[in-house]
């Protein structure tokens, strides 16, 4: 196993692991047991990383990523769910679907939305299910092959993992012809062409087998490798060069090692090569399908912009762990964050941070960046009726948006809203109060002094940047400034006579934003001024 390097641009210092002189597979894969966590798109996103790092070197590479769809139904969170306790111990594939309109069977039902989110990021490996490897045929050597190898498998458990396996174990699970469970089955005592077994009533502790006890095929489909000899299988067929995975598979003694182990040790091959990414994280804990903890995959794509669902797997090692939850300011920082990456990009394409800018864009062959508005400032605009965006992303540029350009606005306006309304803390929403506020009337002779001095500025001056240095100006006459700095007094001033509250938006660009006379009467009324008619 590949440690990663700390030195370089990591997707580099992968592909340099790589013999450039061959072709490479690369795979992954995942078993659709339930909703996706939003960390589960880290190893795709890296893996697809990887790919495009090696055909911008010119190295013919493949990307497999198959669909788990045979393993048993063990989520512990299922046994709670109406109707799905009685299918515990079956194949994914054979429990019902959800909604029979949107999939056939549970399996696909889960593993179709996944999927569908690949295209919208980029990510377009070659899918295949594993129920149509194991119905065909395709596993029927590799399988025949470890059940020949059964006694050597049982030892390298047993020595690299100290798993203990009792005499005549086999390392598969076979379909019940009774029950049609897969999970609750012990196979034993393979004779070339079938196996015994027990469906077992107390096998695994999620699920309760009939009892039945026979002899069966365990080939086209009549049983599937268990988990550590399914990854050799699918080294094996794929001829799989490279497979990055989680940590939490990829640990001293997990389940990589046996793998490795058993590769080497029956196929008589050298295992791939791959780093282990670290666990994505949301409020301190790992994000798992099985336990239901994370946003979903699904919900989060929706939401975010493809380039800032990469750019949150990719701009993070992935040998460090990602803390994530979109609550408060997650969203606008990050898009800031993305922001400086599309500004490296521009400047120094092969910087790190350019490369990870043009690693999260959909298209391997993105165009350069365009001007953007930050997130921030567009959930302040969204908050006051008299801004029109487009004319006040235009003024900000320059010249006129270019369509890219306008469509980044109209996206990032949407994402602004949502996050408004789901994520935002409360001191970033703010609505102008419609009477001057009870607050004003606890307003310091400073702050009065001060609010009067910049009602004459107001329609005088109508550049944000201008009226900023003016503000400074204004609060050194009165003194409420220190050390240069306007203090927290000379803005609240401000917020609390157009806001009702002590903090808002950035204070110049909030009063040239708003109604001139509506902020010349308000800061008369603050000030303890009469209006000037």
């Amino acid at each position: 196993m590949t440690q990663g390097h700390e030195a370089g641009f990591w997707a580099d210092e992968e592909a340099r692991l790589l013999d450039p002189g061959r072709a490479h597979v690369i795979r992954d894969s995942k078993t659709p047991s339930g909703p996706v966590p939003i960390g589960h798109l880290r190893g795709p996103i890296i893996s697809d990383s990887i790919v495009r790092t090696l055909r911008a070197r010119g190295v013919d590479v493949r990307f497999v990523y198959t669909v788990d769809d045979y393993d048993p139904m063990d989520a512990a969170s299922m046994r709670l769910q109406a109707g799905y306790a009685e299918h515990m111990g079956k194949p994914l594939f054979a429990i019902p679907s959800p909604d029979p309109s949107v999939a056939s069977d549970f399996a696909e039902y889960h593993a179709s939305r996944y999927i569908a989110l690949f295209a919208s990021l980029g990510v377009t490996p070659e899918f295949h299910r594993m129920r149509d490897l194991y119905r065909s045929g395709a596993l029927d050597k590799a399988i025949d092959l470890v059940l020949r190898n059964a006694e050597i498998i049982r030892g390298i458990h047993a020595q690299v993992a100290n798993v203990q396996h009792a005499p005549g174990w086999l390392p598969i699970s076979v379909i019940c012809e009774r029950c049609g469970r897969i999970g609750t089955t012990l196979a034993t005592a393979y004779d070339g062409s079938t196996v015994a077994y027990h469906c077992s009533p107390d096998y695994v502790e999620w699920a309760e087998g009939c009892g039945n006890k026979g002899r069966t095929s365990p080939f086209k489909g009549g049983s599937k490798l268990l988990w550590n000899e399914q990854w050799c299988a699918m080294w094996d067929h794929f001829g799989v060069t490279y497979e990055e995975g989680g940590k939490d598979l990829l640990t001293a003694g997990g389940s990589r090692d046996r793998s490795n182990e058993i590769y080497r040790a029956v196929w008589k091959k050298e295992p791939p090569l791959g780093l282990a990414h670290e666990f994505f994280n949301l409020g301190g804990k790992k994000m798992s399908t099985s336990k239901g903890v994370g946003a979903t995959a699904v919900e989060l794509v929706r939401i975010y912009p493809p380039e800032i669902t990469r750019f949150l797997m990719l701009r993070t090692h992935p040998k460090r762990h990602v803390e994530f939850d979109p609550a408060g300011p997650t969203l606008p920082r990050l898009v800031d964050d993305y922001d400086r990456a599309a500004e490296a990009y521009v400047s120094e394409p092969e910087s790190d941070l350019g490369k990870i800018w043009r690693l999260s864009q959909v298209s391997a062959d993105p165009e350069p960046p365009g001007f953007r508005v930050r997130l921030s400032l567009l959930a302040d605009w969204l908050q006051i009726p008299s801004i029109v965006p487009e004319r006040e992303a235009e003024a900000r540029k320059g010249s006129p948006l270019t369509a890219a350009e306008l469509r980044e606005l109209h996206r990032r306006l949407e994402l602004a809203k949502v996050w408004l309304e789901r994520w935002a803390p409360e001191e970033a929403k703010f609505s102008v109060a419609p009477s001057l506020p009870a607050a004003a009337a606890d307003l310091t002779s400073a702050q009065r002094a001060f609010l009067g001095k910049v009602r004459d500025e107001i329609g005088r001056i109508t550049d944000p940047e201008a009226m900023h240095a003016r503000l400074y100006e204004i609060a050194k006459e009165v003194g409420l400034q220190r050390d240069g700095r306007v203090t927290q007094e000379g803005f609240a001033a401000i917020y609390i006579a157009l806001l009702g509250t002590r903090h808002g938006p950035r204070a110049a660009w909030l009063i040239v934003a708003l109604d001139p006379e509506l902020v010349r009467r308000r800061f008369d009324e603050a000030a303890g001024d009469p209006v000037k008619v």
